[in-house]
Formats: structure tokens, C-alpha cells, sequence
């Protein structure tokens, strides 16, 4: 009975070993695929929108031609509303100085619209140069050996069986499992929101000359031309906030060790834990690039 008591607590023991050896893989495989999603991530947040050339020659093709042809008779339309909003004002004196203010206001927007190609180029450009300035660094070195530190206190506690050997096997499959399945999702959707925020910029493009042509109204017909240039320039600062938030997140965590147990510490609980420690960088990231928008908005009172 012995012999077979420990045979078959050998082969727990060795199940158990290859359970925990399996969620290693599970976040590794993981951890991989995050620093391929970082880096492409990285590479499309450096990117000006006129490096799409495909998507830049539709953007700046035929429909940009009709929004400036819109705009030209808008700007005229603005400009009588403009106008006669303020020549009927019985409270104003509509004097030399208005109309002359009116024609400087009207030739300016005239510029912002033929212009309105190279506005968006310059502000693409400078935040470009933003983000190209900041040093961004993600972590490099491999995840291995997730469970080495428990695995050698199983093998130094002499209370350990085959049973326990299965048991923390199979809570780290699952919690591996998961583990890696959270940080891919993670880095996916890094990804969808780097080019979500490429796709914004671009769409927003064909209706810049449209909305420059609220100015020559001046007053509320301005709030159009107002919005478009908050809503471009937070789309475009939104990179500097995603290459920091996935550069940060890891130096976050990896200094308040909020997830640290101690070494004599086998309990599931601190399996779970360590799985964490694992994931939080990844999801913090995630977090922070998806509230990219809100942040730029907030920080900087665009609305």
C-alpha cells in the first residue's frame, strides 16, 4: 500500500506541477502579446494622420473640395446674419468701426478656410512632436517563472501531497488562464483605442472648413468653429496621454507593490494576489488610454 500511496502521490505531485507550469504559459503567452499590442500601439500614437496616405487622400480628396464649397456660401450666409443681427440691434449703435470689424472678421474666416488643410496639419504636427519628445519605455524584460517562488516553498514544506500539489495546480491553470486572458483583452483594446483616436482625427478633417465658416458670424454662429478646434486638438493630445499612461502604469505598480505577500505565503489567496500584481499594470493601461479623451478635456478646459 505504501509503494502505491506513493506512486499516486507522485503523480498528483507531477499533475499539480504541470497544472502550474500550464497558468505560467497562460500569462506569459499573455504578457507577449501586451508588448505587441504596446508596441503598436507606441508606433500609431507617434503617427501623423497625413502617413495614412490612403485614408489621408480620401480625407483631403473630393469631399474636402465639397466642404469648402459648403463653407464658401456658409460663410457668406454667416456673415449676413452676423450682420443683421447687430444693424437691427436698437441697443447697439451700428457705426463705421462694426462694419469695418465686420469685413476684418469675414477675411479672416475667408483665411481659416482656404487655409483650413494647413491648420490641421499644424496642429497634427505639433502634437506629433509632442509625443515624439517624451521618452517612452515599456517593460522589456520576459515574465517567466510566474509560480517559481511557490513551487520551491511546496518543495520545502514537508507537509506538502500529492493532494495539495493538485490543488494549487488546478488554482493556477484557472487563475492563469484568466490572467492571461484579461491582459490580452487589455492589450486589444489599447490598440482599438489608439485607432479609434487616428480614425477621429481623420473624420474630423472634411468638416473643418464648414465649421470655420461659423467665425464670419461672429457671436453664437463662432460656438461651431469654437467646438471643432476643441474637439480636434483633444483628439490629437490624446497620444501624449496614452503613451504615458501605458509607461506609467507599470512604474505605478511596480513601486507601491499594493499586491506583495510574503515568501512563506502559499495560500490561494496569495496565488490570486500574485496574479494580480501580474494583470494590474495591463489594466490600469487600459483604464487610462480609454479616458484618454476625458483627461485632455478636463485637463485642459476643452470642454
Amino acid at each position: 500500500m505504501g509503494l502505491i500511496s506513493g506512486a499516486i502521490d507522485s503523480a498528483l505531485e507531477s499533475i499539480g506541477t504541470s497544472m502550474l507550469n500550464g497558468g505560467e504559459w497562460f500569462i506569459q503567452a499573455g504578457y507577449k502579446m501586451w508588448q505587441q499590442c504596446s508596441s503598436i500601439t507606441l508606433t500609431y500614437v507617434e503617427r501623423n494622420p497625413m502617413s495614412q496616405a490612403s485614408a489621408w487622400g480620401i480625407v483631403t480628396g473630393g469631399i474636402f473640395t465639397i466642404s469648402m464649397a459648403v463653407a464658401a456660401s456658409l460663410s457668406v450666409l454667416f456673415f449676413v446674419l452676423g450682420w443683421l443681427r447687430e444693424s437691427i440691434d436698437i441697443r447697439n449703435t451700428f457705426t463705421l468701426e462694426n462694419m469695418f470689424r465686420f469685413f476684418i472678421r469675414y477675411a479672416i474666416t475667408a483665411s481659416l478656410i482656404v487655409n483650413s488643410l494647413s491648420v490641421v496639419t499644424a496642429i497634427t504636427q505639433c502634437a506629433s512632436a509632442v509625443v515624439s519628445t517624451i521618452s517612452v519605455e515599456t517593460s522589456g524584460d520576459d515574465m517567466k517563472g510566474a509560480f517559481d517562488e511557490l513551487k520551491e516553498t511546496l518543495e520545502k514544506d514537508d507537509e506538502a501531497d500529492g493532494g495539495m500539489y493538485l490543488a494549487y495546480g488546478f488554482c493556477g491553470l484557472i487563475g492563469g488562464l484568466i490572467g492571461g486572458m484579461v491582459i490580452i483583452v487589455c492589450g486589444v483594446s489599447i490598440v482599438l483605442a489608439v485607432l479609434s483616436r487616428l480614425f477621429k482625427l481623420l473624420l474630423c478633417i472634411p468638416f473643418a472648413p464648414v465649421a470655420f465658416a461659423g467665425f464670419a458670424g461672429g457671436g453664437e454662429f463662432s460656438q461651431s468653429g469654437i467646438a471643432w478646434i476643441r474637439t480636434f486638438i483633444g483628439y490629437a493630445l490624446e497620444a501624449v496621454v496614452i503613451a504615458l499612461a501605458i509607461t506609467i502604469s507599470f512604474g505605478l505598480f511596480k513601486d507601491a507593490s499594493l499586491f506583495s505577500t510574503g515568501s512563506k505565503d502559499t495560500g490561494v489567496v496569495a496565488m490570486v494576489l500574485m496574479i494580480c500584481e501580474y494583470c494590474m499594470p495591463m489594466i490600469t493601461a487600459s483604464a487610462c488610454v480609454k479616458g484618454a479623451e476625458i483627461t485632455v478635456r478636463r485637463c485642459l478646459g476643452l470642454g
